[in-house]
Formats: C-alpha cells, sequence, structure tokens
C-alpha cells in the first residue's frame, strides 16, 4: 500500500484564497489521535491553512495549545447518546467558520460532521480513521461509520491494517481510501545537553535512585494500552544489576487500580506514577527501556517518540507497530498479552546493552528518515487542495482509482 504522492507546496505564495479546515474531534484531551490533530494544527498554519477545532462533547487538556499555535476552538457541549439536535448546531458553527474541508478524526464526528454539511455549499468532508478497535466490535460504530462515510471525499488511513478493517467490515468504499501514515515534530523529541541535564532532578523528584535502570512507558492509563500487563512482567524480571525501576508517564481512570496492582506484587517502592505531563519529551531521557502492551493501536507517537530520543522499543505485535518496530532489527515485538514472552524479551535486553544500542540505532535512523510530522502535513494539504480544485461535489463522486488497495 503506498502514500498518493504530493508535491511540495510553496509555502513562499500562500493561495489567494485561504483554505479553512475545520478540525471536528470528541474533544481535544490526551492520546496519539488528539496529539496528530495538534500537529496537524500546527504544521497547517504554517503551510497557510485558516485552522479550528470543534471538540463535540468538551475542550480538553490540548486545547489550550492549539490555540497557542494559532488555531480557533470550539465546543459544542454534547451530552452523553446519540444527539440529533447537534447537527444543526454543528453545521451553524461550520458555516460561521467558513470550513472549506471538514476533518473528522472519530466515528462519531463523522457521522455528525457528514449529516451537517448537507447543503452546506463548499464545505467538503475528509476522515481519518487513527485505530480499527472502534470497528471490530461494535455494530453500532459500524453503522454510524457507514453513515457518515456517505458524506466522506476521502478516508484516510495510518496504517494498512486500519484499512483492511476498514474494507473488511464495509464502511466506505475502497475508492475513497488513502494511506497517510503518522508523523511527529522530530525536533521536540531528539536528546539534547539540556534536556539530559535535568534528567538527575526528575529522577530525585521520582525517587529513582542514581544508577538505577528505567523502563517507561507513555500513555493514557486506560484498558486498550494493558498496563496491568506491564507491571506483572515487570515484577517478575530479575537483575544482576541495581533493581530496575518502572516509570509510567500520563494519567487516567486505571490509575488507582495499577498503583494496587503495584503494591500487591510487592514492587509498588519501584513503580513511579508520574502522572500527565504535556512536555513528555522531558521525560523521555530518563527511560533506558521503553515498552508498549496495547490491546489495539494506529502508529502509535509514543513508539515514534522514543525512537527518536534514541530508546530501545519492545512492543505488542498489533496494528501499525510492526510498520516502525521490525522485530530483532529496529526493536523487539511480542505476541499482545503474552506475559511470558513479554518479561523474557525485556529481561534479555536488560542483560545485553550492546544489543539494546544496535536496536535504539536502527530505530532512530528508520523513524527520523520516515515520519517527520512536516512529510504527513504536507500530505493531508495536498490532498485538500486537490479536493478544492475539484469542488465538492465532484470530489464526493468521483470514481478515481484508489491510492490505497487492500
Amino acid at each position: 500500500m503506498k502514500s498518493p504522492e504530493f508535491r511540495q507546496p510553496d509555502l513562499a505564495s500562500p493561495p489567494a484564497t485561504p483554505m479553512y479546515v475545520a478540525h471536528v474531534v470528541l474533544s481535544m484531551d490526551v492520546g496519539g489521535a488528539e496529539q496528530n490533530v495538534l500537529n496537524q494544527v500546527r504544521e497547517g498554519r504554517r503551510l497557510g491553512q485558516q485552522v479550528s477545532i470543534i471538540c463535540v462533547e468538551r475542550r480538553g487538556t490540548l486545547a489550550s495549545a492549539a490555540e497557542e499555535f494559532g488555531a480557533r476552538v470550539v465546543c459544542l457541549g454534547k451530552p452523553p447518546g446519540l444527539t440529533f439536535s447537534l447537527i444543526p448546531q454543528l453545521r451553524r458553527v461550520l458555516r460561521e467558520l467558513r470550513a472549506s474541508i471538514v476533518h473528522t478524526h472519530q466515528i462519531g464526528t463523522l457521522f455528525y460532521a457528514g449529516l451537517a454539511t448537507i447543503g452546506l455549499r463548499g464545505s467538503c468532508v475528509v476522515h481519518t480513521a487513527h485505530g480499527r478497535e472502534a470497528y471490530a466490535k461494535r455494530n453500532r460504530a459500524r453503522w454510524l461509520g457507514r453513515i457518515g462515510a456517505m458524506r466522506a471525499a476521502r478516508f484516510y488511513c495510518l496504517t494498512d491494517d486500519i484499512a483492511s478493517e476498514v474494507v473488511t467490515k464495509r464502511i466506505v468504499p475502497r475508492r475513497k481510501l488513502r494511506l497517510i501514515t503518522n508523523g511527529i515534530d522530530l525536533s521536540r523529541f531528539r536528546r539534547t545537553d539540556e534536556k539530559l541535564a535535568r534528567v538527575s532532578g526528575l529522577r530525585t523528584s521520582l525517587g529513582i535512585p542514581v544508577g538505577a535502570p528505567v523502563i517507561g512507558t507513555v500513555g493514557r492509563l486506560v484498558e486498550v494500552k494493558n498496563q496491568q500487563l506491564l507491571i506483572r512482567a515487570f515484577a517478575r524480571l530479575q537483575t544482576d544489576r541495581a533493581p530496575a525501576h518502572l516509570l509510567l508517564v500520563g494519567d487516567g481512570p486505571l490509575r488507582g487500580e495499577l498503583e494496587g496492582l503495584a503494591t500487591k506484587l510487592d514492587v509498588g517502592s519501584r513503580v513511579h506514577f508520574a502522572g500527565f505531563q504535556r512536555e513528555v519529551a522531558d521525560y523521555l531521557p530518563m527511560m533506558d527501556y521503553f515498552v508498549l502492551t496495547s490491546h489495539s493501536e494506529g502508529t502509535p507517537q509514543a513508539v515514534l517518540e522514543a525512537s527518536v530520543a534514541g530508546i530501545p522499543v519492545i512492543a505488542s505485535r498489533v496494528g501499525g507497530i510492526p510498520d516502525v518496530v521490525c522485530h530483532g532489527e529496529t526493536g523487539v515485538l511480542f505476541p499482545p498479552g503474552d506475559e511470558d514472552a513479554l518479561t523474557s524479551e525485556l529481561s534479555a535486553l536488560l542483560h545485553d546493552s550492546s544489543r539494546a544500542a544496535q536496536l535504539a540505532a536502527a530505530a532512530h535512523a528508520k523513524v527520523t528518515a520516515t515520519y517527520d510530522v512536516r512529510r504527513m502535513a504536507r500530505e493531508y494539504h495536498e490532498q485538500f487542495l486537490e479536493l478544492l480544485s475539484q469542488g465538492p461535489r465532484q470530489a464526493y463522486t468521483a470514481g478515481a482509482e484508489p491510492s490505497v488497495l487492500c
């Protein structure tokens, strides 16, 4: 599967007519999809877009960061459940924002935005599927996706795995599918002397002794991330070095349960919860090994960030992770949910620092060459220019050959 070819936009000569892009999300709470939107906001502004974010339910932690990048953030305050009164409300907001590209990022937002743009002249709906989990188990989600996708001119997927799921579940015709892989701001996550100088103070604040190896992870503390598995595997580790410590950066509803599990397994003093951190880049240099234990993923930002920071990665073989982590070359993969395999692989790396360094170096080279956020933003921008040149009606009905073949 290949991304569509794109040409470099002429940044010195922005289009005479501004491109108005409205990203529609449930909220700007912390998560991979929301960070992707934040990246698109920042880079979209550099490309000359007029950018706004419509939070259907609530603003979320990252909303203020989006405003700092120049986006207008509008919150609609939708209550729980299917809310048809949201459709005219959303239509009014889109009209006020003069949104020519309406970019949705969850199934629910695709459903509402698709219906809200009926009869709204000049607005073209596109959607990005950030994962496959929603389509895999929920009939209602599939039906909402199918209804919303009827109004989507393009349906973007981060990975082949997601695109295959979308086709299998008959969410959208193949001709609408496009593959645009994830991207991150590489400069934020590279190791620098300034970041390394802060490590000692952060370790002290968390109670991590100098010289102790640190196993780390970044992500919301929710069921799909499966941090329970990581804590159980960590508790089984034996090392001839100083006792390892485990650092979890992120917050969520399972924090109390995870803290209780660490205490029950008698490793509570060596498991550290840093909570939500806006600047994750400050915490990555503390980690000697990065582990992601998710049940389901797209292309996780955290794996890309750890790789750029020069940390060897151990991750579950799900979603788009194998596109980034080639087992034995750029990291280590294990079967999802397999505690024995995770314990064994993690123990092996702890006892082989030379191999760990080789994996980290190879991953750094691959990610910096492939997953730059500016490449991602240019691909979206070029797609939007193409759609706007066609006009919304032609964009929705065009039967062009697909750029993604599943």
